[in-house]
């Protein structure tokens, strides 16, 4: 071959070559952030855990346990965990969480949002992100569940159910 062929396709060749390394770099990179970003928020929940007392948390969860009386400890965790939910639910509309991890936590926020503490507590806390309606929305969408026994709850839907999410 003709060396005025072999130079281009040899810089063609090259500049192919980087820009794969430079694509899985950035894969790398995301995946790396995510998980990060998963270990962090996983963090944050259990300080969120072990500040709510027990017998309140094992109260929403199930309602075989008697309903602790109201508090505020139990109001000011209750606002803690819904702060928590809205980061998370931001976080998701900006394209931060992907979609197969923003399910599983989707499923388990309307499960605690749909426990007797939370509606009890809700009504206390509800001011706080009232200057927020698209969020309110949205966790109005997931409390609906809460008037359906859970054996018949359907599970939340995925990144659907956040306005402007990307997939």
């Amino acid at each position: 071959m003709r060396p005025d062929i072999l130079m281009p396709l040899g810089q063609m060749g090259t500049l192919l070559i980087g820009s794969l390394g430079i694509g899985v770099a950035l894969l790398n990179q995301r995946r790396q952030l995510n998980a990060q970003m998963f270990i962090e928020f996983s963090r944050r929940f259990e300080d969120l855990l072990r500040l709510f007392p027990t017998e309140a948390w094992l109260a929403n969860r199930n309602p075989a346990q008697p309903l602790p009386p109201a508090s505020q400890e139990i109001t000011d965790c209750t606002l803690y965990c819904v702060q928590f939910i809205a980061d998370v639910y931001y976080l998701r509309r900006g394209g931060y969480i992907p979609k197969s991890l923003w399910v599983l936590w989707e499923r388990e926020i309307a499960r605690t949002l749909s426990g007797r503490v939370f509606a009890r507590e809700w009504t206390k806390i509800q001011a706080e992100f009232s200057h927020n309606p698209e969020f309110l929305r949205f966790l109005s969408t997931l409390s609906h569940r809460r008037r359906q026994p859970a054996s018949n709850r359907p599970l939340p839907r995925s990144a659907d159910s956040v306005p402007g999410a990307t997939h």
